[in-house]
């Protein structure tokens, strides 16, 4: 234990010395991110770096449901670089980069590349008051869930939000999303001082039709998963900050055996400019990759459940900010099946694109306790 505190302190000594430096030159504009580049495409770059010591991170597109495999070290979560290009007034296009680390065969320890989005974004012009904010993806889209939380719980440089880090489903795949308002739009001023994901000033949808496996998992059955999601800001002059959501997908996991997938998620969120609280439930039948089956019989999808409270206060007038998560999760019928995260960190903004994350996470299983804590280091620009 003493060593690994020496260690967190080392690395977060030469992590936040040149921040407190650098956080005097904090740029003027926050919301323009991305390089123009020759007024053709615009290039931006989310990555997350770390110095970690505890049990190896897991991805949700992993067949291993857990490792106790332990690391100490600097290691790149996640590297995303992605470019944008709007053809004309309606159409646009997309490509995003995924970079992480090789962990199989013999070239463990290698950066890898494989796409993470890839799609083309059209907003078609209808003139109705009713209908506002339309856009349509086709390719490899995002999927109607993930991309809406993490702008609400925006730790994703930690680990993956509740429901992907159980390996439920992930944040892409190829197919067709739609998304829009229904009413009128909320204000900007609102908008733009929150940063709340939900444009609509009283319901935002999106849904859409999709292979299933996610962006890394090949099509390995003929049968396709249904999504939507459904927002609501029940006060919207009164309470802004408030938001009710619900969620679904309906299908089969993506294996030849085609076991039942179908999910069903209640999610409340105060979305304040200092203050972020959050809290979800969830119940279903299987999973996206066919994981949560019976181990004498693949084709019968087990059920599982949990739920998830997040919370963050920023700190006003200062860099600083404190979070806190709870997961609890379970899957009927198998062994160790209940598992318990605390999370919890202390965030160091240094400016607009870099972003210091200190945190430490304790899970408990039945039978397994396991602690991880880490310097987490965001660029976003």
């Amino acid at each position: 234990m003493k060593n690994i505190v020496l260690k967190m302190v080392v690395a977060a000594y030469f992590f936040f010395y040149p921040s407190f430096i650098w956080a005097q030159e904090e740029t003027n504009n926050p919301d323009k991110k991305g390089i123009n580049i020759a007024n053709i495409v615009k290039m931006s770059g989310n990555w997350f770096m770390a110095y970690r010591d505890g049990i190896a991170q897991t991805q949700a597109d992993q067949d291993v449901l857990a490792t106790n495999n332990h690391e100490s070290a600097f290691v790149l979560k996640r590297s995303y670089i992605t470019l944008k290009k709007d053809l004309d007034d309606v159409f646009s296009v997309r490509y995003t980069m995924d970079l992480t680390i090789d962990r199989d065969g013999e070239d463990a320890g290698n950066i890898e590349t494989r796409l993470k989005y890839l799609y083309v974004k059209t907003k078609p012009r209808i003139n109705s008051k009713v209908f506002t904010g339309l856009w349509i993806q086709v390719g490899m889209v995002h999927t109607p869930w993930l991309d809406y939380e993490q702008k609400i719980n925006t730790y994703r440089v930690q680990d993956n939000m509740f429901i992907e880090r159980n390996k439920i489903f992930n944040s892409a795949d190829f197919g067709i999303t739609v998304n829009g308002n229904i009413g009128p739009k909320m204000d900007e001023a609102f908008l733009k001082k929150v940063k709340s994901p939900l444009t609509g000033k009283y319901l935002s949808y999106a849904f859409g039709l999709y292979n299933g496996g996610g962006y890394s998992g090949a099509e390995n059955n003929n049968n396709k998963l249904i999504a939507g999601r459904l927002s609501y800001r029940p006060f919207p002059s009164k309470i802004p900050e408030l938001q009710i959501s619900g969620y679904f997908n309906t299908g089969k996991g993506n294996s030849a055996e085609r076991p039942d997938f179908n999910q069903v998620l209640g999610f409340l969120a105060y979305t304040g400019q200092q203050l972020t609280l959050t809290a979800q439930t969830h119940e279903g039948t299987g999973d996206f990759r066919a994981t949560y089956t019976d181990e004498n019989n693949p084709k019968i999808a087990l059920k599982n459940y949990g739920y998830s409270f997040f919370g963050e206060y920023k700190f006003k007038k200062s860099p600083f900010a404190i979070w806190g998560r709870y997961d609890n999760f379970t899957v009927k019928d198998i062994t160790d099946n209940n598992t318990k995260r605390y999370i919890g960190g202390l965030t160091y903004k240094i400016n607009n694109y870099l972003r210091m994350v200190f945190n430490v996470e304790h899970s408990n299983k039945i039978n397994t306790k396991d602690d991880i804590y880490e310097v987490n280091l965001e660029v976003a620009f």
